[in-house]
C-alpha cells in the first residue's frame, strides 16, 4: 500500500506551490517491518474506531491514549470517544513500543452543519484544549510534545494534520497563534511554545501577522515573530496517515513551479490525450513526478485536478529528484475494516454472491432500494463487499447500486483476498 502526501507555505510575494513525492510505506531505517507494521495497525485502528465519528468528537485511535473531561473522568482505551465540549485534554504517550498512538479530532464548521474539520493527532503529543467563544469546542488548545519517536525513527513526527473541508476554511488557535488553514496543514511542536507549520495544500495564513504560507513551504513561529518561509523540510512530512483523511491526499515536495502559458491538461503524457481543462498561465501548481523521457510532469491545479501537461510551459523550482511514472499516481488506499458508507440497491431483484463474480454462489437476494453496508470493492472494481442489515456479508455487483448513494469507489479499501 502507497503513501501519498502534499505541502505549501511563505508570505503575500510568494506566489508558489510545492513539487511531488509519494513516500514508500513506514520502514525503520535498519530495513526491519517493524515500523511498517506499527503504522499498519494504527492506521487500520482509526478506520475501525473512529472513522466517519460525527463532528465534535474525539476518538482514541490506538495506543497509549488519555481523554481528560471537565468531570474529572479520564477516557482510556483503543476506540474510545468523548463529546469536544466536555473534554480538557487528549494525551498520547510513548507507550512501550508495541503500538503507534494516534487519536482523531472532528471539529464542526460553524456555517455549516454537514461539514468539519479533521484533526489528527500523531504521537506522543499533549493537546490542552482552550474554550473561546469565537471559535467551536476543540478549536483552541496548546500543543506539546517530544520531538523523537519513542517507537521509530521513521513513523511521523508528533504533531497535529488538519484537514479542511472542501471550500471551506478551518480557524484554530494553537499555542496563541491564529491559523486560517484552507485545504491541508501538518502543524508540530517545537521547543517552547514554537509551531513548525508545513502548508501541505493550498495555503495556511497567520492571522496576527498576514503571512501566508503557500503548499509545499514552512514556518517556525513563536508568538507574533515569524521565521523566513522556506520550502519545508521532506522529513517532517514523511509516512503521514492521509488514508484516514476525509479527502486522501498526494503529498509533494517542497518546492514550487508556475505555468509559464495557457495549456491544456492531459489525461496521460501524450498530447493526443488533451482535456477541456485549461491551465492558466501564472497559476501555481503542485507537481507530482515526471514522465521516464522527462519531457511530461504530473500535477494537481489549485482545485485539485491531477494531470499531465509538458515540462516546458512550467518554471519548475524543486531541490529533489522528481519520481517517475508513466500513468498518473493513484490515490492511496485506506485500509480494509470499517464501513464505509450506506448504499442503496437499484434493481428489482439483486442478487448478493459469495464473492465478486457471476459464477459465485447466491447467497441471497433482496429487493430494490435496501440499505447495505459497504466495506470495499473487489479488484477489478465491479463488485462492493456490503453487508445487510441482518449481518449477511456478501458481495452485489456495481451495476446494481443506486447512482444516487454516496461513495467513490476508486477510494475504497480492497477487501482481503480479492485486492492489493
Amino acid at each position: 500500500m502507497q503513501r501519498v502526501l502534499r505541502l505549501s507555505a511563505v508570505s503575500l510575494l510568494v506566489v508558489a506551490v510545492g513539487a511531488g513525492l509519494i513516500p514508500t510505506p513506514a520502514m525503520a531505517q535498519d530495513g526491519s517491518e517493524g515500523c511498517s507494521a506499527l503504522y499498519e495497525a494504527a492506521v487500520t485502528a482509526m478506520m475501525a474506531h473512529c472513522f466517519g465519528m460525527q463532528p465534535g468528537t474525539v476518538c482514541s485511535a490506538s495506543g497509549d491514549i488519555s481523554i481528560q473531561m471537565q468531570s474529572g473522568q479520564v477516557v482510556t482505551g483503543e476506540g474510545s470517544a468523548a463529546r469536544l465540549p466536555g473534554v480538557v485534554s487528549l494525551r498520547s504517550q510513548p507507550g512501550d513500543g508495541t503500538a503507534w498512538s494516534m487519536a482523531s479530532i472532528y471539529l464542526p464548521d460553524m456555517l455549516d452543519s454537514t461539514k468539519y474539520a479533521a484533526l489528527i493527532a500523531l504521537g506522543p503529543v499533549a493537546l490542552e484544549f482552550q474554550p473561546d467563544p469565537k471559535l467551536p469546542p476543540g478549536a483552541a488548545f496548546t500543543l506539546s510534545g517530544g520531538q523523537q519517536l519513542s517507537a521509530c525513527s521513521a513513523l511521523p513526527r508528533p504533531g497535529v494534520l488538519v484537514q479542511a473541508p472542501d471550500n471551506s476554511l478551518t480557524l484554530l488557535r494553537v499555542n496563541g497563534v491564529d491559523l486560517a488553514i484552507n485545504g491541508m496543514t501538518l502543524i508540530q511542536p517545537l521547543n517552547g511554545s514554537g509551531l513548525y507549520i508545513v502548508a501541505l495544500a493550498r495555503e495556511t495564513v497567520l492571522s496576527q501577522t498576514g503571512t501566508v504560507i503557500f503548499a509545499g513551504f514552512s514556518a517556525q513561529v513563536s508568538g507574533t515573530t515569524v521565521s523566513q518561509v522556506v520550502p519545508y523540510d521532506p522529513g517532517a512530512v514523511a509516512h503521514l496517515p492521509v488514508e484516514v483523511l476525509p479527502e486522501m491526499e498526494v503529498v509533494t515536495l517542497p518546492g514550487n513551479a508556475t505555468v509559464t502559458e495557457d495549456t491544456n491538461l492531459c489525461k496521460r503524457p501524450a498530447a493526443e490525450t488533451y482535456t477541456n481543462t485549461v491551465v492558466k498561465a501564472g497559476l501555481p501548481v503542485n507537481v507530482l513526478g515526471r514522465n521516464s523521457g522527462g519531457d511530461w510532469l504530473v500535477i494537481r491545479t489549485y482545485d485539485g485536478v491531477v494531470g499531465w501537461i509538458p515540462a516546458n510551459v512550467l518554471q519548475v523550482n524543486v531541490p529533489v529528484d522528481l519520481p517517475v511514472y508513466d500513468a498518473t499516481p493513484p490515490l492511496p488506499v485506506r485500509p480494509f475494516g470499517s464501513i464505509q458508507a450506506y448504499i442503496k440497491t437499484s434493481a428489482e431483484h439483486n442478487n448478493l454472491r459469495t464473492g465478486p463474480g457471476e459464477s459465485y454462489t447466491i447467497a441471497a437476494t433482496v429487493p430494490i432500494w435496501t440499505e447495505l453496508a459497504l466495506y470495499g470493492r473487489s479488484q477489478d472494481d465491479q463488485w462492493l463487499l456490503v453487508e445487510t442489515q441482518d449481518g449477511l456479508r456478501a458481495w452485489i455487483s456495481v451495476s446494481l447500486i443506486s447512482p444516487s448513494t454516496p461513495y467513490a469507489l476508486d477510494k475504497l479499501p480492497f477487501a482481503p483476498g480479492y485486492g492489493s
